[in-house]
């Protein structure tokens, strides 16, 4: 880590009332979220989040120009996921710890959902944090048991194809 990355993260971590620990388990990168221990599941999520956000808009953009995907898997057929939705996601993901402070990162919230009955993948979890936290109708708690729609609180926010 750069000294540039490493006095972002100390600024991040003082801003949020935090003081930089070596050993600490809570770490974040210079553009965002980015908690990285061996088993668990925060890439997985970090991939959910950006990707159906990103193939909702992308085929919205492209229905407009006339293009029809009745019947398709709009997550399977999307182009590649972009960075800039990949830092979009860092920075939802972001947010999303910043007002659930219980949990240190996404596997600790995934873990949470789960014990309240959510039985998808990590990734799948990603996919409902992110179009949720859209404004999509799309929830996390619609594949848990009823009930839990406030256990998690998530972000409003806006995303655009670039």
């Amino acid at each position: 880590m750069s000294k540039k990355e490493k006095s972002l993260d100390e600024l991040y971590l003082k801003a949020l009332g935090e003081s930089p620990q070596k050993d600490s388990k809570k770490t974040r990168g210079a553009h965002g979220y980015s908690p990285k221990e061996d088993g668990d599941d925060d890439d997985e999520i970090l991939t959910g989040i950006p990707r159906g956000v990103y193939a909702d808009a992308w085929a919205m953009e492209e229905e407009e120009k006339g293009e029809s995907f009745s019947g398709m898997d709009l997550y399977e057929i999307a182009p590649e996921t972009p960075a800039y939705a990949d830092k979009w996601a860092r920075k939802t993901a972001r947010e999303i710890i910043k007002l659930n402070p219980k949990f240190k990162n996404l596997t600790e919230l995934y873990e949470f959902a789960k014990s309240k009955g959510y039985g998808n993948d990590a990734e799948h979890f990603g996919y409902h944090l992110g179009m949720q936290s859209v404004g999509h109708g799309v929830s996390w708690s619609d594949d848990a048991r009823a009930g839990h729609h406030d256990d998690i609180k998530l972000p409003s926010t806006e995303f655009y194809i670039e």
